[in-house]
């Protein structure tokens, strides 16, 4: 039987979704499983190739090996995904056409491009005369391709589907048809093995193939999948890895204190710690709260511990019967005053925010959500001396436990004194080793403010990456501003091959306010605001996220574009700029107006795409 790597499937859950994100490929694994059950080749399900010169990585979504031939590169693509003359590779999704302008065979072969020049590299043989077979299929698992082009096909006004795609592409492409016919699929890539045998006499097959030896030196040892090495964090998944476990031991060795607060430099793991501890609490059968104070974090918490979401009108007796809670605090609090006080007219003054924590705190003395067992407050350095009071209502109840999550860095609103938060919880323990950004963007968040940022470290396993971008524009100048968004966002896809959806666009300013106000797409590609982007179809095309820092805080992307850094205000100030810019994983680019008199050092580095 095939041996499949990772051995369980990886659900992707992209930050803030509610849902897995790779469906077509979950669906293809299992058919792949089917159709190689009596081989004893191996699978790679969503191999990263990553080039350390560059930000790209090429994402293979499965890399099948028979270890007496070579490999073959496996593009999955779902829903009504086809090729007409008149449109090229695109998607019909409610009777829109939705173009994929670099298209699923480009993807499949550049893909298996990059693996071969990196196995190249590893392996010090010559790139252009390899001594193994390597190829690439295109799988359509819910789309038909027609056997012959033909015009009685066509569509009103549209020319035939699948018409004028060359037959040397058409041999390349499965679709549902064979797909999802184990027998058909494996005599496919059977086809494939011998067609390549035939056009490369001179690479050794059988006992004499170097395979076995590249995919145990190279393949398994040295790279990862995409949940490994982008999403680990950001899924907050329970894995055994080297690169989280300085964060699991805090956290086991705490476990046993029941007041506890954890602060941690931006990128250090409180997320994935905070989630570390919800999961054990409720293994233990603890009734568990999990507080925060923005909505795109509350739901990416929500989502990784499978909880329900706490609307403003989600009713007490509901919550009262959860296990698990995880709310913003101030939904949780919109919930406790709903239906039972009258609140102030205008929802945008500090009036309307106070007369709802006074809700909450009057619902949490009166024990209207039931006891909790374990409270834990991820991003707690915006808590208000007020906020804390309803926590300690929260938690009136001696025996349960509390973990506080912050960073004075990142502070953005209201704080709570240190001496108040160490007489509730005594001295923090401390997070100081990046676990998200490249070491590059790491030493770049240092220079923000050496002296607050002193110990500030990178352990030896995280990647250079590339050099951090900030670049001058002057200050009202919406055309050089967008030049250079398009020209940074089309290096990236084009060249790069960075996914849309690993792009984020961070402002200081709300949508209206910046460059990107009025702008539908950039290069192409749709542009939408972080809480639409989460909830698009499987079949929607890619896009890019665009969002304030503020509500970004918690999350992360591979690439963050921080752009409309003007002026001197507290949204450019040093905790605002250094919680945009802690974002970014691998790749940081800043835009800042010749105006700029923020509180952190932004001096121009670097060069943009051209």
């Amino acid at each position: 039987m095939a041996e499949f790597f990772p051995r369980v499937p990886d659900e992707l859950w992209p930050d803030g979704a509610t849902r897995a994100s790779n469906q077509p490929e979950l669906v293809f694994r299992a058919l792949l499983e089917e159709a190689l059950a009596e081989t004893s080749w191996t699978v790679i399900q969503n191999l990263l190739v990553q080039d350390p010169d560059r930000v790209g990585t090429r994402e293979i979504d499965f890399l099948v090996i028979d270890p007496t031939r070579g490999m073959i590169v496996i593009e999955v693509k779902g829903g009504d995904y086809r090729f007409s003359a008149k449109h090229g590779w695109h998607r019909v999704v409610r009777d829109e056409i939705r173009i994929d302008h670099r298209g699923a065979p480009k993807q499949a072969v550049g893909s298996m491009h990059a693996l071969v020049r990196a196995m190249s590299k590893h392996a010090m043989h010559d790139a252009k005369k390899l001594p193994y077979l390597h190829g690439w299929l295109v799988a359509l698992v819910d789309a038909e391709v027609l056997p012959e082009p033909t015009r009685k096909h066509a569509r009103k006004d549209e020319d035939a589907p699948d018409e004028a795609l060359p037959l040397e592409i058409r041999e390349h492409i499965l679709d549902a048809a064979k797909c999802r016919n184990p027998a058909v699929l494996r005599r496919e890539i059977e086809d494939l093995f011998q067609a390549l045998a035939q056009r490369y006499p001179e690479v050794s097959l059988g006992a004499e193939s170097c395979v076995a030896q590249l995919v145990a030196r190279f393949l398994l040892p040295s790279t990862r999948t995409q949940l490994g090495v982008r999403d680990e964090i950001g899924n907050a998944r329970l894995v055994e890895s080297d690169f989280l476990r300085p964060v699991r031991s805090i956290m086991n060795a705490a476990h046993g204190i029941d007041r506890v607060s954890i602060d941690g430099y931006p990128g250090t793991g409180k997320t994935y710690a905070a989630l570390y501890r919800a999961h054990r609490d409720l293994a233990q059968k603890r009734r568990t709260l999990v507080l925060c104070f923005n909505i795109p974090l509350a739901a990416a918490l929500t989502a990784r511990l499978h909880a329900h979401p706490v609307r403003n009108d989600t009713s007490l007796d509901e919550i009262r019967a959860r296990e698990c809670v995880v709310a913003r605090l101030y939904a949780l609090a919109a919930a406790a005053a709903h239906g039972r006080c009258q609140l102030p007219a205008d929802e945008n003054t500090p009036e309307y925010f106070d007369a709802l924590l006074t809700a909450l705190e009057r619902a949490a003395h009166a024990g209207d959500f039931g006891h909790f067992d374990s409270i834990i407050v991820d991003e707690g350095q915006d808590f208000s001396p007020t906020m804390m009071r309803v926590l300690d209502a929260l938690c009136a109840n001696p025996r349960t436990r509390v973990a506080f999550f912050y960073d004075r860095n990142q502070v953005l609103y209201e704080a709570t004194p240190d001496a108040e938060l160490r007489a509730r919880f005594g001295q923090p323990l401390q997070l100081r080793e990046n676990l998200r950004n490249s070491v590059t963007i790491s030493e770049f968040l240092k220079s923000l403010n050496p002296a607050r940022m002193e110990e500030f470290t990178s352990p030896p396993s995280m990647r250079a990456g590339q050099t951090v971008v900030v670049a001058e524009y002057a200050h009202g100048d919406i055309a050089a501003q967008r030049r250079a968004i398009e020209s940074i966002v089309r290096h990236l896809v084009d060249e790069e091959d960075v996914r849309a959806e690993d792009i984020a666009l961070i402002s200081p300013f709300k949508y209206e306010r910046t460059v990107l106000a009025g702008w539908g797409e950039i290069a192409g590609i749709p542009l939408l605001p972080l809480e639409r982007a989460v909830r698009r179809e499987d079949t929607d095309p890619p896009c890019l996220r665009h969002e304030t820092l503020h509500r970004f805080k918690g999350l992360e992307a591979a690439v963050v574009i921080l752009h409309d850094v003007a002026g001197a205000s507290a949204n450019v100030e040093y905790e605002a700029i250094l919680t945009a810019c802690s974002r970014a994983q691998h790749a940081l680019y800043v835009l800042r107006s010749d105006n700029y008199a923020g509180g952190a050092a932004l001096p121009v580095q670097g060069t943009l795409p051209s």
